[in-house]
């Protein structure tokens, strides 16, 4: 008898030590190579960096889905019912769940090889099946543990609230989704980006946005384009398209009222929050200036400060009497507005043309800034609106 309890005894030990062994040896999908170099992923062979790192899950290497989202230009949303996901953009519609090797792409079943799942908050999902799902070409480097997604950068891509946007940049094709459906062309627009660009919207109201696409191209800095597309209820109503070589990009996007301000060429077009034009002007004909595009400093109901693209002159307009004045030959001394005019407009110092920036209009008064190359002096003038 006490031999069958010390038997019994020695197998419960055994029992436990096994299972012990084998709690220790439990660890998270990609834990296991956590002691070896760590899986990095790149984006057209350039270096990506990531809020969460890569997890490796039985050969599968495996993403935040909300930074493989942005990495692809691609819209992300998650429903609680059902615990779904999905990633949207102009080429796919991907539908996936957690837990499940079951998923759609474009309304097609397709098997996963492994499950999207939920890591402290955080849900993975396989890069390799979301990427080539959009186009993507997904290579990888056992040597250097690294993922690399080859993908042409076909789009430019914002958001604002529930609703995304995507320009196909060659041909100016405006895609939206909202929601967690899919992506629909809804205007042909005249934009195209040639270089760098930033994509941005915002909201006048729920139904109205304003995207507005800034191109950089050719030298750095030198050629200028800002598209801005007016999107009420996914519908384009305005475009204008306004070219600036070189020099800064000073316009100010609502006036005194909080109207939108919207320049196409040497056409100013004020708009209210409701998406409705509520003024058009022909800053040529105000000012008697001949340049193709010009920038708007200042804008309320009395005045408009103006500049021409090329000629460069800040010019005060007085809305009611039509009057103009050239700010420089204004309020700098003879001197000095002798420097600006002798100055080729083509020139390094020409580059802040006549080196005036509007800084306010405050009790009648219109208070400016100007910058001198020669010195660097920055020097603060005040122009008296109640002598016009």
């Amino acid at each position: 008898m006490a031999m069958e309890e010390l038997r019994m005894k020695q197998s419960k030990w055994v029992l436990a030590l096994m299972l012990s062994v084998a709690l220790m040896a439990t660890v998270w999908p990609g834990e296991a190579d956590a002691a070896g170099k760590p899986v990095t992923v790149t984006h057209n062979n350039g270096e990506v960096e990531l809020q969460n790192p890569p997890i490796l899950q039985n050969g599968t290497t495996q993403l935040p889905l909300r930074e493989i989202g942005n990495l692809l230009n691609s819209k992300t949303t998650w429903i609680p019912e059902g615990k779904r996901i999905v990633i949207t953009n102009p080429q796919a519609r991907i539908e996936l769940a957690l837990g499940s090797k079951q998923a759609k792409v474009n309304g097609k079943n397709v098997e996963l090889r492994t499950v999207p799942y939920n890591k402290n908050g955080v849900v993975y999902v396989p890069v390799r099946f979301i990427s080539e799902a959009f186009g993507a070409q997904v290579d990888w480097h056992e040597k250097e543990r690294r993922v690399n997604i080859t993908m042409e950068t076909k789009y430019i891509y914002t958001t604002q609230d529930a609703t995304s946007y995507w320009l196909e940049k060659t041909n100016g094709k405006l895609y939206s989704a909202s929601n967690a459906d899919s992506a629909k062309l809804i205007a042909d627009t005249k934009a195209e980006v040639l270089g760098s660009s930033e994509f941005t919207v915002e909201s006048l109201s729920a139904n109205v946005h304003v995207l507005q696409v800034y191109d950089s191209f050719g030298e750095p800095g030198f050629n200028n384009v800002i598209y801005k597309l007016v999107i009420a209820n996914q519908k384009l109503t305005l475009e204008t398209r306004t070219f600036y070589y070189w020099h800064p990009n000073n316009n100010i996007e609502r006036s005194a009222n909080n109207n939108a301000l919207l320049i196409d060429g040497a056409t100013l077009y004020e708009m209210n929050l409701e998406g409705e034009l509520v003024g058009k002007h022909d800053l040529k004909a105000l000012t008697g200036y001949e340049d193709k595009d010009y920038q708007v400093e200042w804008f309320d109901d009395n005045y408009m400060v103006v500049r021409p693209e090329r000629t460069g002159w800040l010019t005060l307009v007085d809305r009611n009497t039509k009057e103009t004045t050239l700010l420089a030959e204004a309020v700098l001394d003879e001197e000095t507005w002798g420097i600006f005019q002798s100055l080729e407009k083509i020139g390094y110092e020409f580059s802040r043309w006549d080196g005036l920036k509007v800084v306010e209009i405050k009790d009648n008064k219109l208070i400016l800034a100007h910058y001198l190359f020669i010195d660097n002096v920055i020097t603060q003038y005040v122009f008296d609106l109640s002598n016009q």
